[in-house]
């Protein structure tokens, strides 16, 4: 048994040809969702980078324990699981955040792992001299142009070689068996950076300042410049199509395409002007962010087939372990989805929920998206449950927080291993100008939720979710703090 797993960072499905986009060129992406299952109702779980991986890896939320950290002590993760069961697992990647402060234990589970160097800001050219930054909107940082600088022809950049080690590893291991590849791709993640001729393809003329990495914001730009960049963002998405072309091209040369598992997801969407939004991490989930793609081709299986039922990043853990015969830890909240892959697949799940830790609890049924915020203007109560006191991009929990920490065995999941409960802010998704505060103030939305797409009224409804949640929160084993900061009853 063969799987690989391939994940795109920052993967817009309305720019995918297989969902549905006129404008966007993916020939190859299409070609994949053409020979297997494209499933039509993926979101995400938690958000943004490693609080999905850390979904990749364990196969339950991370939002409602912590927000963007490092594998934990106590999590049962993939790449173990398939060691345990005789599977052999390498990872090649030019995600950086594997690699700093906060991203610890992901890439160190595998049997080995490559790493390619130079995407964002990842401190890899070193120059006591910082270059000189043009004039630009939005942001240009200096370590981010010093790492161009050795990104100049198209195989030089992280992603195409990231591709070609996978390539190579592919090679190297044709007349294996029992293994598991996972080739992770940064692009096409901001800042949206690639060769001319993509963006050639989309007619993109901007002629104003340097611009390929809008702030994460409200939209002040003109609407020439989010013109801009959203061609940038195509581009960038058909030159990742363009090397995942490649790496399929390589499974045909060595005969392994019918007898491999091959996925294709993202961690998430993002904002490209949309509702007067840049990027993500600040504002509501909106599907833009939300409803994700997800192409899976089994072996042996040459045809297209649409999947409607309601999936999300937790499932795919147990899928791969299913897949390897290999059994699922008794911690594990996401479902296998083979059985959605075969003709009579039976009932499946009535709704999910996701979100950012420490903001909105989203919830979804596959007809309707509704958005819970926090109470208060500080998000809270909150805290962090962790054995791993750090939190995201290279940055420890304060040293101000220490004295307010406590110790205690809080969650059910941890393997009675003693955690920090560590107190947070939270934070109220920020709301478009001209509009009143998010605070207390929740949204219901009919799916496809558009940006024209107004807000709905339903108390029956509302209150149905609003139930629901309250299950979700009882099942998870989740922190009783979420009901107060939500405002939810609590006796749900």
């Amino acid at each position: 048994m063969k799987t690989l797993f391939l994940v795109l960072d920052t993967l817009r499905a309305d720019y995918l040809g297989c969902y549905g986009s006129s404008w966007g060129q993916t020939p190859n992406l299409d070609c994949l969702a053409g020979t297997g299952f494209v499933f039509d109702n993926h979101w995400v779980g938690s958000l943004p980078c490693m609080p999905a991986r850390r979904e990749f890896m364990t196969g339950r939320h991370n939002f409602l324990d912590r927000g963007w950290g490092p594998i934990e002590p106590f999590d049962d993760i993939l790449p173990v699981e398939l060691r345990r069961g005789g599977v052999f697992s390498h990872i090649a990647t030019d995600h950086q955040h594997y690699f700093e402060l906060g991203g610890e234990n992901y890439h160190t589970g595998f049997n080995t792992w490559d790493f390619h160097r130079g995407q964002e800001y990842d401190p890899w050219v070193s120059l006591v001299d910082s270059p000189a930054l043009p004039e630009h909107l939005g942001q240009c940082r200096s370590q981010t142009m010093a790492n161009r600088s050795r990104q100049v022809e198209e195989e030089d950049f992280s992603g195409p070689r990231t591709v070609q080690s996978a390539m190579r590893w592919l090679d190297d291991n044709q007349r294996s068996d029992h293994w598991f590849l996972q080739v992770e791709l940064f692009d096409p993640h901001e800042p949206f950076y690639c060769p001319k001729k993509y963006r050639d393809l989309y007619q993109d003329d901007w002629d104003g300042p340097f611009f390929d990495w809008p702030d994460y914001n409200i939209v002040k730009e003109s609407p020439a410049a989010v013109e801009h960049i959203r061609k940038c963002y195509a581009a960038l998405v058909t030159m990742t199509d363009h090397w995942c072309g490649r790496l399929f091209q390589k499974l045909e040369e060595l005969n392994l395409w019918d007898d491999t598992l091959v996925v294709l997801t993202t961690d998430h969407g993002t904002m490209l002007g949309e509702r007067e939004y840049w990027m993500k991490s600040y504002m509501p989930v909106y599907p833009e962010i939300g409803h994700i793609p997800l192409v899976m081709k089994p072996p042996r299986v040459r045809a297209s087939t649409r999947i409607h039922a309601l999936t999300q990043t937790t499932d795919l853990m147990p899928t791969f372990l299913d897949f390897h015969a290999c059994p699922i830890p008794p911690h594990v909240s996401g479902r296998s989805l083979l059985p959605l892959l075969r003709p009579t697949p039976g009932a499946w799940r009535e709704d999910i929920i996701f979100g950012y830790f420490g903001m909105g609890l989203n919830i979804t049924d596959g007809h309707h998206l509704y958005m819970r915020n926090p109470v208060r203007e500080d998000g809270g109560p909150l805290h962090a449950y962790t054995a791993m006191p750090v939190q995201g991009l290279n940055a420890w929990f304060p040293r101000t927080l220490h004295e307010r920490m406590e110790m205690g065995r809080y969650l059910g999941h941890t393997y009675n291993i003693p955690l920090y409960k560590i107190p947070q802010d939270g934070r109220v998704p920020r709301e478009r100008p001209g509009q009143p505060s998010l605070r207390g103030r929740h949204e219901l939305y009919s799916l496809p939720c558009t940006p024209e797409s107004p807000a709905i009224i339903d108390p029956e409804l509302e209150a149905h979710f609003v139930r629901r949640i309250g299950e979700h929160l009882r099942r998870l084993g989740a922190p009783g703090e979420h009901l107060e900061r939500l405002g939810l009853p609590q006796s749900l």
